[in-house]
């Protein structure tokens, strides 16, 4: 009912202002501006996924530009503030899951270009170790068991790439109810 909304409403505010309370020393941290409550833009906010999303874009320059030392800097730093799913404590609503699922991708971009980056610079332990991240992040990402195939061939660990193509199998078989594609199978066989 509208009076319910308007008691959570009020109950929520309560709770996010004391929340907030003295981070503004003095200043109101949620204002009511034209029908609207908001974060006051007279204070300055530190948001993660605003800093995300930054560190993300700065990568992307980095990478046209053509500098690989830096893309990783700005990734890792991108990764280090990844920390989950957007919302991901909050079972009941849907309106957000657009965002949590870019964002997820995101960062998932952000693994396995580190680790294809690392790769490409012959820094196996740390593009093998962005691999296994990328991996935990999304199991069914072919690139990446690619990836990690390449790294363990090139470490003449075979007993390796065979596991790490086992894991492909199982978990697109599992999760999609699909075979490796040809390439990933060709890698495989070479």
């Amino acid at each position: 009912s509208r009076n319910s909304a308007r008691n959570n409403l009020n109950v929520a505010l309560y709770s996010l202002r004391n929340t907030l309370e003295g981070l503004g020393h003095g200043v109101q941290p949620i204002v009511y501006r034209d029908g609207c409550y908001s974060l006051n833009p007279d204070l300055t906010w530190w948001i993660d996924r605003t800093e995300f999303l930054s560190a993300v874009e700065d990568a992307g320059r980095e990478h046209r530009a053509g500098r690989p030392r830096k893309v990783i800097a700005a990734y890792r730093k991108a990764i280090g503030l990844y920390r989950g799913p957007l919302f991901e404590d909050d079972g009941a609503s849907e309106w957000y899951l657009p965002e949590q699922r870019r964002l997820n991708d995101l960062y998932g971009r952000a693994l396995e270009d580190v680790a294809e980056i690392y790769f490409k610079l012959g820094e196996l332990p740390e593009a093998l170790r962005f691999g296994q991240l990328a991996i935990g992040n999304d199991s069914c990402s072919e690139a990446i068991h690619r990836l990690l195939m390449r790294c363990y061939a090139s470490q003449h660990q075979q007993q390796l790439v065979s596991r790490q193509y086992r894991i492909c199998v199982t978990a697109l078989r599992d999760e999609l109810g699909v075979t490796p594609s040809g390439e990933t199978t060709q890698l495989f066989h070479a």
